[in-house]
């Protein structure tokens, strides 16, 4: 039986936590298991309540390491990663650090750490480098799509007639605070105003991250002022029901992550809770992994008029939205792209 142990930087509040939750669900139809590789990972208090862990490295046959932002081994844990034979290690690489070096104003693939640096390490560990690339793919690399569709909370169509919030984000401010005060103040400026509006995430007001000040920098009491609710990060396996309570919810992504046209798990996500998407010009690569009926959900040059829109044809709008629901659950469900990491195995 192949068994795979996953190693990263793990946060209940993360997107990679709920992944490889979906991938530990997923794993008895496929004949294998998954679970953290304990001695390999950085993780929070709350993510062995939530995730199998495993301490003992010869109970896995595949070492599957998840590279975010952080380079998390240490000396040793490298030392460690030597247990299983190289063929047998595989690198995930959702930030596209591997391939060429791209800096967007503020932001770099590097991050807090050398290009060279990251190139060398992914060498060190594996033949075998994996992203979930729309575009092109660097010398070296394959795609695989790592994030998958969750199963629905919702049927589009199934909406109730009102909802608490017309627009909402849930997700942390992490090279967001641009993007989503455009589209708050697009909202206000619709015709009639959207009023009902959330961001529930870190970040969204107070004080920045204190290791990350650019990148979830805020003004605060600026979306209060503005009538926006703010409230903090959604508990672990609830962010699909709360996005299901909205009538519009942006798809949002770090500008760095869509100039190299980068799947998220938002992509997915927004997808599953029911919620109209509103995908902002620079996510118009996602056209052709979301197919025609996307095209009401993507935002032009007049925002303010493209939100209203979305409200005001929502019963033409639902429909579509429930094909690409099916369409995605269909392609993209946690058991097939599991299916697909698995044949990376063979």
């Amino acid at each position: 039986m192949t068994r795979l142990l996953f190693a990263g930087d793990f946060h209940w509040q993360a997107g990679s936590a709920h992944m490889i939750a979906e991938y530990v669900r997923a794993a008895p139809a496929l004949a294998c298991e998954v679970a953290l590789a304990g001695p390999l990972c950085r993780m929070d208090d709350q993510v062995p309540d939530l995730l199998p862990v495993v301490d003992d490295l010869a109970w896995g046959t595949h070492l599957v390491l998840v590279f975010e932002g952080r380079q998390f081994l240490d000396e040793k844990q490298l030392e460690l990663c030597e247990r299983f034979p190289r063929e047998r290690r595989i690198v995930l690489d959702p930030d596209a650090h591997w391939g060429k070096h791209t800096v967007l104003g503020p932001d770099d693939s590097a991050g807090a750490y050398g290009h060279e640096q990251w190139q060398q390490l992914y060498r060190q560990l594996s033949d075998l480098i994996l992203q979930p690339r729309l575009g092109p793919l660097p010398d070296g690399a394959r795609f695989f799509p790592y994030f998958a569709m969750p199963k629905p909370v919702r049927r589009p169509e199934h909406a109730a007639e009102y909802l608490p919030y017309e627009l909402q984000y849930v997700g942390a401010n992490w090279w967001r605070w641009d993007a989503l005060t455009h589209l708050i103040e697009a909202a206000r400026s619709a015709r009639p105003p959207l009023t009902r509006l959330r961001a529930a995430g870190r970040w969204w007001s107070g004080d920045p991250h204190p290791d990350h000040l650019t990148a979830t920098a805020n003004r605060p009491g600026w979306l209060a002022e503005r009538g926006v609710k703010v409230t903090g990060p959604v508990p672990f396996g609830q962010v699909l029901n709360q996005m299901a309570k909205a009538e519009i919810t942006p798809v949002l992504a770090r500008p760095l992550l869509a100039h190299q046209r980068l799947l998220t798990p938002r992509m997915f996500e927004t997808i599953a809770a029911g919620t109209m998407p509103a995908l902002p010009p620079e996510l118009a690569y996602t056209a052709d992994f979301y197919g025609e009926e996307i095209t009401p959900f993507l935002l032009g040059h007049h925002p303010a008029e493209d939100l209203a829109r979305l409200l005001r044809d929502a019963t033409a709008n639902r429909p579509r939205l429930g094909r690409i629901q099916d369409d995605l659950r269909r392609r993209f469900n946690y058991r097939r792209v599991l299916g697909q990491l698995l044949a990376f195995t063979d």
